[in-house]
């Protein structure tokens, strides 16, 4: 895999990326990744990453957090 950086991209964008990436429970870089290879590769299969998850409620970081530590004991 090679590596790209992306100079100048617009606030409004990286925010809206930061969120979706967020809802979708994603890095911000895989969450890149996956909408470039929507917008750019055509037919099946076109992701190798996991759909996005889908929970009825949120957990915070705070909880995430804790469960972390709980885990490790």
């Amino acid at each position: 895999m090679s590596n790209m950086l992306l100079k100048n991209i617009p606030e409004d964008v990286k925010k809206k990326l930061k969120e979706q990436a967020d809802l979708n429970h994603r890095s911000v870089n895989k969450e890149a990744i996956f909408r470039l290879e929507k917008s750019l590769v055509s037919g099946a299969g076109i992701s190798s990453l996991p759909p996005p998850f889908k929970a009825k409620i949120r957990f915070s970081s705070d909880w995430v957090t804790k469960a972390k530590k709980w885990g490790r004991h």
